[in-house]
């Protein structure tokens, strides 16, 4: 693009309806939801920042019926009513417009595309200067020529796209007047634009580029055969004459709407008022956008859009092999630094190091491993020696290249990743580039990410910047908060630990896995057979349409209350489960697919993801993925192994010791029940386990009004059903549908169990209650999540939203309870056993699994039982009145410990 002057027009409903579906639900201290305001704030300062526009307009559609309407009745027909959250956030994107002061313009009769055509069109007659459309619609390319462009939405609302008419060109084979005709001959779904039926994307591009637009192509189509056009495409072409033209009558956007009563002065660009726009943004709660707009707008020489960006040039020195006692001496007496590993394999315990980039807010340097002896390696590993603070994003893997390399670390830790998480946990993009969008409103390249945080190093400048910038604003947003604590005295030292874990990583016996994929391939032929003989007929089970086939045509199933999508009924676990007693193909499809699942998974996948430098398997534990504070596993995910079936479980024994060591096993039992004891303050429930008692026979009891003795083993299991189900807000139909009892006698379980126990009852209420008013609910140690769907219309959506309020705080406390524990047992199993006696392997929800040589595994369980017994002493938050108890065994494999 030139240097002529900017007229930017922003597509106001594109760019709401982008931000509502891009982000995640989030809403102000009162409730209100914000998140597509924030998108669109976010994306209106990204535009004056990088586009720098001397005029500015917004236009939004008027919610009546248009020309195109009247034209087809059945335009836009098939789309899905918006939800009512998004319609709540137009009046308050129209707040956000008119406190930067930029006007409106919006005609009814029309949509928002016609006003913005005629705009664009008449300035591009007249003026002299660039008109740039920012949206998320691809109608709009029909309008570029060469003073037009469309600022458009790729994904999301940070990845766009500027589109010239050579681009256009470029991406879709034709000029851009031409888009009108693509879309004339194709149809288009979204907008139910019918198009000629049978055409599509590839029919009609050929059909532009061999002829040209729809009137030349009807004009020829007596001829089309002659120019390579098929039979076929001919005769649609004749059948879906009149529909071809309607939908370009529909598709075209008009470019003489009158009454607009535009003048290009109203548009310039005004003074900012940043008090008036930094209030709006704090009475939202745009914390990131508030450093934004004092960024852009907030100094005397920055009150207007035509800011220039400052240009300073950051550079990176690679350190010689004399210096570097010097600069690690120099960086030990900082306060903080960053560090970043670079890498030449993917693999960190392959050890292949290039070095490591190091620095300060002011000093940025990289420190060449490939061409330093083992005199400078030695100094400059010296480094993690100081208690000064660390910085960098996902430290783990910075963690584990240092324990590969024997290193000791003392250093305090300040993780990005983490302290994203923390602040934002109702997103899962915590990745260096969603922060700096996020937060800073800026955009790197992939490149730069990758050089930044992977195996180069020319392009770190740019990202250091941004990076330090990030942890001032972290460190105060996790004071604001009150998340420090959680952040400095859980989350930071729990980062060593799983770094262990995951260097030390489990044994796997290879031929047992080889023994057991032979089993399962028989136990399949023998169920692919059976299903066959039922069905009459040989077919691919795996395939839902043929499977859907068979069920619903073949075999006649009802189709009663199984859920219906665009290509037919539902074949998914969830739908099959209502049909179990329906025929007996429905257990052996379970069966199958189950087996499938397993073999394909686990037992086919863990022999070749096997590291064969260590023998063993090394997953990854991630910090900040789920809402509740858990950890999660991946690559391979070994938290998921399922344990009720016996495959399952013998997938489990193929993880072994090594020789001369066992597998030592420390899991809390009902960890969760006996916090909502001491949650709800629940006298009955509290008395039970301060007894000793089982929980679930001891409920059964209560409820059916019985002695403990008389509790029969599907008594018991209802009670354990509604035990467990309350955690994740169960009602009648569920339990029903667990325990094979009617609806009517679970709802009446349910009352009896909360008569029994009417703390819980009280407990849920009040959470409930405090989750609406806040907005969001919290852990004993302050872990936050906030839950917009509390305020949903919604019935759905809001229900879903109740059980995330009356689950988190219970899951979300256990997680942070076993972390301490984690992190706790870790120093003590440091400082009193040798180096390679005991480690820690696994961590599965509430479990603990250790590696231990077999002449210390009472000792070990001994030290790992009192620390998670004890743990509330650790940490003043934990407010546990039920006991803790700890359930501890050993065995050579893990499927045997029970």
């Amino acid at each position: 693009m030139s240097q002529k002057e900017k007229f930017v027009i922003i597509d106001g409903n594109a760019i709401l309806h982008r931000a509502y579906h891009a982000l995640p639900p989030f809403t102000t201290k009162e409730g209100v939801q914000v998140n597509a305001v924030y998108g669109f704030a976010s994306m209106l300062l990204k535009i004056l920042d990088t586009i720098k526009p001397k005029y500015l307009a917004v236009s939004f559609d008027v919610a009546k019926k248009t020309f195109r309407d009247e034209l087809y009745k059945e335009y836009k027909a098939t789309r899905v009513k918006g939800d009512q959250e998004l319609y709540d956030q137009i009046p308050l994107v129209h707040k956000v417009v008119e406190a930067f002061d930029i006007p409106i313009y919006k005609k009814a009769g029309f949509e928002a595309d016609d006003v913005i055509g005629t705009i664009a069109k008449e300035l591009s007659k007249d003026w002299d200067g660039e008109v740039i459309i920012a949206s998320g619609d691809k109608d709009l390319l029909q309008l570029v020529n060469k003073n037009i462009y469309v600022y458009l939405l790729r994904k999301g609302i940070t990845d766009v796209e500027m589109f010239g008419e050579k681009e256009v060109k470029e991406k879709f084979g034709f000029e851009p007047k031409m888009m009108v005709d693509f879309k004339s001959l194709k149809g288009d779904p979204s907008d139910n634009i019918p198009g000629v039926k049978g055409i599509g994307d590839k029919g009609a591009n050929e059909l532009i580029n061999k002829v040209g637009n729809l009137e030349e192509i009807y004009k020829q189509v007596n001829s089309l055969e002659g120019k390579g056009i098929s039979k076929r495409t001919v005769k649609l072409l004749r059948e879906d004459k009149e529909m071809a033209f309607l939908s370009k009558k529909l598709a075209t956007i008009v470019t003489d709407v009158e009454g607009l009563n535009f003048k290009i002065k109203d548009a310039e660009t005004k003074t900012i008022d940043v008090e008036k726009i930094v209030k709006l943004f704090n009475d939202f709660g745009f914390n990131s956008l508030v450093k934004r707009a004092f960024d852009m707008f907030g100094g005397e020489e920055n009150k207007s859009f035509k800011t220039e960006e400052k240009n300073e040039k950051r550079e990176i020195t690679k350190v010689a092999t004399e210096d570097v006692e010097k600069i690690v001496s120099k960086l030990k007496k900082e306060k903080e630094f960053f560090c970043k590993e670079i890498l030449a394999d993917e693999d960190i315990l392959e050890n292949k190091l290039i070095g490591f980039v190091c620095g300060t807010n002011k000093e940025i340097y990289f420190f060449d491993f490939r061409s330093f002896e083992d005199t400078q390696k030695k100094m400059f590993f010296s480094l993690f020696s100081n208690n000064n603070l660390l910085l960098g994003h996902n430290l783990k893997q910075l963690v584990k290249v240092l324990l590969i390399n024997k290193i000791s670390i003392k250093n305090n830790f300040f993780d990005l990743m983490i302290a994203s998480y923390l602040t934002n946990s109702s997103t899962r993009a915590h990745d260096l580039k969603s922060i700096i969008a996020r937060e800073l409103g800026k955009e790197i390249q992939e490149n730069v990410q990758t050089s930044l945080f992977g195996d180069g190093t020319e392009m770190v400048p740019e990202g250091v910047e941004y990076f330090f910038k990030l942890y001032t604003d972290y460190y105060d947003s996790l004071k604001e908060q009150k998340n420090d604590d959680l952040f400095h005295k859980i989350e930071m030292p729990l980062i060593k630990v799983l770094a262990k874990i995951e260097v030390n990583g489990l044994f796997v016996d290879k031929e047992k896995l080889k023994k057991l994929a032979k089993e399962i391939d028989l136990k399949l032929e023998k169920a692919t057979k059976k299903i066959h003989k039922l069905a009459g007929q040989d077919f691919n089970i795996a395939s839902s349409v043929q499977l859907r086939d068979i069920l619903f045509k073949d075999l006649g199933l009802s189709t009663f209350g199984i859920k219906k999508g665009k290509t037919g009924y539902s074949t998914a676990s969830s739908e099959l489960e209502k049909l179990k007693d329906a025929h007996e193909i429905i257990p052996l499809i379970e069966e199958f697919r189950e087996l499938s699942k397993l073999k394909n998974t686990y037992v086919d996948a863990l022999p070749k993801i096997i590291n064969k430098k260590t023998g063993r398997i090394h997953t990854d534990f991630n910090q900040a993925v789920t809402t509740t504070g858990r950890l999660s596993s991946s690559n391979p995910n070994l938290q998921n192994i399922p344990t009720r079936s016996k495959i399952g479980r013998e997938i489990r024994t193929a993880f072994t010791s090594a020789k001369g060591y066992e597998l030592i096993s420390a899991d809390y039992s009902q960890i969760e029940l006996r916090i909502v004891a001491s949650l709800a303050k629940d006298k009955k429930m509290l008395e039970i386990f301060r007894e000793g008692k089982d929980i679930h026979t001891a409920t059964a009891a209560a409820i059916n009004e019985i002695s403990e003795s008389e509790v029969t083993k599907a008594m018991r299991n209802g009670a354990k059903e509604v035990n467990f189900g309350i955690l994740y807000g169960m009602g009648s139909y569920g339990l029903a549908s667990r325990t094979g009892i009617s609806n009517e006698q679970a709802k009446e379980f349910i009352e009896k169990y909360f008569e029994e126990f009417e703390g819980v009852k009280k407990y849920i209420d009040e959470t409930l209650i405090l989750a609406k008013k806040n907005g969001y609910v919290e852990t004993f140690f302050g872990r936050r999540r906030y839950i917009p769907e509390l305020s949903a219309s919604n019935f759905q959506v809001r229900n879903s939203g109740e059980r995330m309020a009356v689950n988190m705080p219970i899951q979300g406390t256990a997680a942070d309870m076993l972390k301490i524990a984690m992190v706790e047992i870790d120093k003590r199993l440091e400082k009193q056993f040798s180096d390679g006696d005991v480690k820690m392997v696994l961590q599965v929800h509430d479990e603990l699994i250790f590696e231990v040589k077999n002449d210390l595994v009472d000792k070990v369980i001994n030290v790992v039982s009192e620390v998670m017994q004890n743990v509330q002493h650790f940490d003043h938050n934990i407010k546990m009145l039920a006991p803790l108890e700890i359930h501890t065994c050993h065995s050579k494999n893990w499927g045997e410990l029970k």
